[in-house]
This record gives C-alpha cells, sequence and structure tokens, in this order.
C-alpha cells in the first residue's frame, strides 16, 4: 500500500447504516452521514479528541447567514499535522416549517457540522460518499457486507481494525 495515502485509504469506506438520504436545496438526491459516527471514526483513528485529534471552530455572521471556518488536526507518531479552514454556511432563518424570519438556533451548529464533514473528506474520512461511490448499488451492497462480516470484535463505524490507533501520541500546547 502507498504510505502516502495509508490515511485516506483506513478512512474511506463509510458504513452505509450511518448514512442517510437527502435532497439537496438544488433538488439533487445526496448521501448524509450522521456526524457523531463521524467524530467516532475520527477517535479510533486518531485517539480521544483533544489528545489524538482536535478541531477549532471560528463563526462569522451577517445579518441573514452564519459562516463557520473549521480547521482539523490529527496527530501521527507525535506529530500534528492541520488541515483547513474549510467554510460552509448556514441561514439564520428558518425557511421551511415554520415561521418565516424565526431565528435558526441551530444554524451555527448545521454550519459548524457542514464544514467539519468537508475537512473530514479531505483526510479521507467518508471519501466514498464523495468520490460519488454510493451511486452505485453493487459498492453499497460490498460495503454493507464489508461491515457485517468485520463487525464481530471491531470497531463499529468506517475504521474498523485499521491499524492507525496512535499511541505516540503528545497534547499540543
Amino acid at each position: 500500500m502507498n504510505d502516502k495515502l495509508k490515511i485516506w485509504n483506513a478512512l474511506e469506506k463509510t458504513n452505509p447504516a450511518h448514512t442517510k438520504p437527502a435532497r439537496s436545496d438544488y433538488g439533487k438526491m445526496i448521501t448524509t452521514i450522521d456526524a457523531m459516527h463521524q467524530i467516532k471514526n475520527m477517535t479510533a483513528a486518531f485517539g480521544p479528541v483533544g489528545k489524538g485529534w482536535s478541531y477549532d471552530v471560528k463563526y462569522h455572521y451577517t445579518e441573514k447567514l452564519v459562516f463557520a471556518e473549521v480547521k482539523i488536526r490529527y496527530c501521527l507518531q507525535g506529530e500534528w499535522y492541520s488541515y483547513g479552514p474549510v467554510c460552509s454556511l448556514s441561514p439564520l432563518g428558518y425557511v421551511k416549517g415554520n415561521k418565516k424570519g424565526q431565528l435558526d438556533e441551530e444554524a451555527p451548529k448545521k454550519a459548524m457540522t457542514d464544514a467539519l464533514t468537508k475537512a473530514f473528506s479531505h483526510i479521507g474520512l467518508n471519501a466514498d460518499i464523495f468520490l460519488g461511490k454510493f451511486d452505485n448499488n453493487k459498492y453499497v451492497q460490498e460495503v454493507t457486507e464489508h461491515f457485517k462480516q468485520n463487525s464481530v470484535g471491531a470497531t463499529t463505524g468506517s475504521v474498523p481494525n485499521n491499524g492507525m490507533v496512535n499511541n505516540n501520541r503528545q497534547v499540543s500546547r
């Protein structure tokens, strides 16, 4: 295996049990990933948040939007690496289902989660979704079977027994 792709290859497969279809704002059907499983998978790969990996978020507000800039960091063999910032946005007001103009208290969290997902994808986490592989039913069946076969004694999620557990972590200051 190419060492330059070691992290990517260990993180790229997504357990379909942690996804769901959704319609994008543009009407296209997309596959979404459960954010807590992404955090769990980062923890399985690098160790606890704050020790083996971390993230920083900066928020910027306009009258109608909140922007979240996310930078992720992860530690391998005692050395810290970073990626970002990655930016995402969310409207501050509800548009569907509630009174027009009502404040969406979840908007900052939505923007942060979206930016985290995109940043994670750049190091390979759940890359199969972003590469369009989940548009292929045969691939989804194969990866579903992969996770069924590897679920006994393995870490559930996208990174079972990937051999990346980082025992040489050092907390960055």
